[in-house]
């Protein structure tokens, strides 16, 4: 199935803005974004030692903003799209 992946700020230099990924049926968004360093390096931008997601990744899919344990068990459809990007800060 076909999925967008859009990276802002600090992310797109490391993975573009946009990419469109082809993954299998029902990939779980750790997989998509795992298939997502594959392509394109930076797993150390994403990922901590054990595999999961980095705390302070913002991650939306759909237009809703995922809680880290949402993140773990989210199941993607075909043409969903996801969107990282890291914590703003400033004021």
């Amino acid at each position: 199935m076909n999925i967008t992946i859009r990276a802002f700020a600090r992310f797109r230099e490391d993975f573009g803005e946009r990419n469109e990924l082809t993954v299998e049926e029902a990939a779980t968004l750790p997989a998509a974004l795992r298939e997502l360093v594959a392509r394109k390096g930076h797993a150390d931008t994403l990922f901590e030692e054990d595999g999961g997601i980095k705390d302070f990744v913002l991650v939306m899919v759909g237009g809703r903003r995922l809680t880290p344990e949402e993140r773990a068990e989210c199941v993607l459809a075909e043409g969903d799209e996801v969107v990282i990007y890291p914590p703003v800060s400033g004021g």
